[in-house]
């Protein structure tokens, strides 16, 4: 699909401004790199968790030159600048609620762009399980959407033991009231993992408020399909089970996405839910060789951390414990007559024993 690969260079193209100064060049060097490769390759015309990830780091050196800040901060009381991009030491760190309502929101712009590429320019899945996966693409915004579920059982918790309390209201000070104005401007949110209608043209969701006092959401509201078609787009965890949905009409859930619906019966929360979810993203993507390989390092995102093998990795000299006769199975790259523990190498099963079975060679082997 010729589509995929003109979007992806008109994209580069729409972003190929010069900066104003040797200092952005590096920085917006390093950037360009990590969102172009975050809506799929040109030439495989495929997506997969690998683009995703590259999204995940753009996002990750936005908050580390300092961009998710909250309020009317000044850049000077957050960085120190010594000698320009990578040496900026980030005095404090933006707050949890910050990353928190700029990850949802991103994301879920995100999603709506990567989601109309995958349906228009029918990409295929990289690295995807199938249905024994979490699902064919994406795999970060389910554990972004379980932690916002967490959030709102947290608000909601809040929210009861504030109405238990009877607060005494103090009438402010005359001299207070500009001190005050200052504080709301500046302050977070109550709750910024509820951000109604984070959806760019989606419909208007039923207002949150009538869902948080009383209604209690188990994993299992993934299968209640009014609060789904109402709330997609307000939370991040039901708007990727919608549109897995949408694009499998007449599939079972359970059929189509397995795990998903196993994950849905877990008795332990939301909070559960996202542990099993990082671990997941760490486990099937992180460390997972075809996926990290593609990463670009840079004075940004760096690589500056410490080997954990500190030998390289060599290939097995022994392929099974046991062979066809109860022998050792040497395999076919390992030198001939020394094991590596002292011991001659003992002659292949078919030629020691007659009655062995006989090594078969491959259907296209010379």
């Amino acid at each position: 699909n010729e589509g995929h690969a003109l979007f992806l260079q008109q994209h580069k193209e729409s972003s190929a401004e010069s900066p104003s100064s040797s200092n952005q060049e590096d920085i917006i060097a390093e950037l360009r790199a990590y969102l172009h490769d975050s809506f799929g390759h040109p030439i495989r015309i495929d997506y997969g968790t690998g683009h995703e990830s590259s999204f995940i780091v753009f996002l990750l050196s936005l908050c580390k030159i300092g961009c998710f800040r909250w309020g009317g901060a000044n850049k000077k009381d957050n960085i120190d600048n010594n000698n320009g991009c990578g040496d900026d030491k980030i005095k404090s760190n933006p707050p949890p609620e910050a990353i928190g309502l700029a990850s949802l929101s991103l994301f879920h712009a995100y999603l709506n762009l990567t989601r109309g590429l995958q349906r228009d320019y029918m990409l295929e899945p990289a690295g995807s399980h199938g249905v024994w996966g979490l699902d064919d693409y994406h795999c970060v915004p389910f554990y972004l959407g379980a932690c916002q579920m967490m959030a709102r059982e947290q608000w909601q918790e809040d929210q009861r033991a504030k109405k238990k309390i009877n607060q005494v209201k103090v009438e402010p000070e005359q001299g207070a009231n500009r001190c005050a104005e200052d504080e709301v401007a500046n302050r977070m949110p109550d709750n910024p993992y509820l951000p109604e209608a984070s959806s760019p043209g989606a419909d208007q969701p039923t207002p949150v408020d009538t869902y948080l006092d009383n209604d209690i959401w188990a994993p299992s509201i993934i299968h209640d399909r009014p609060v789904l078609e109402t709330q997609r787009s307000t939370y991040l965890y039901l708007s990727c089970i919608y549109f897995i949905q949408q694009i499998k009409p007449k599939v079972p859930f359970f059929e189509s996405s397995p795990m998903l619906n196993d994950i849905s019966q877990i008795g332990g929360g939301w909070a559960k839910v996202s542990s099993g979810l990082l671990r997941l993203y760490e486990g099937e993507v992180l460390d997972k060789t075809p996926v990290v390989q593609h990463f670009v390092f840079g004075k940004i995102f760096s690589a500056n951390w410490s080997p954990s093998r500190k030998t390289p990795l060599e290939a097995p000299k022994k392929t099974f414990i046991n062979g066809p006769m109860g022998e050792e199975c040497i395999a076919p790259w390992a030198s001939g007559g020394d094991r590596g523990d002292g011991s001659a190498q003992s002659a292949p099963a078919s030629a020691s024993h007659p009655g062995g079975m006989p090594p078969t060679r491959a259907p296209w082997a010379k």
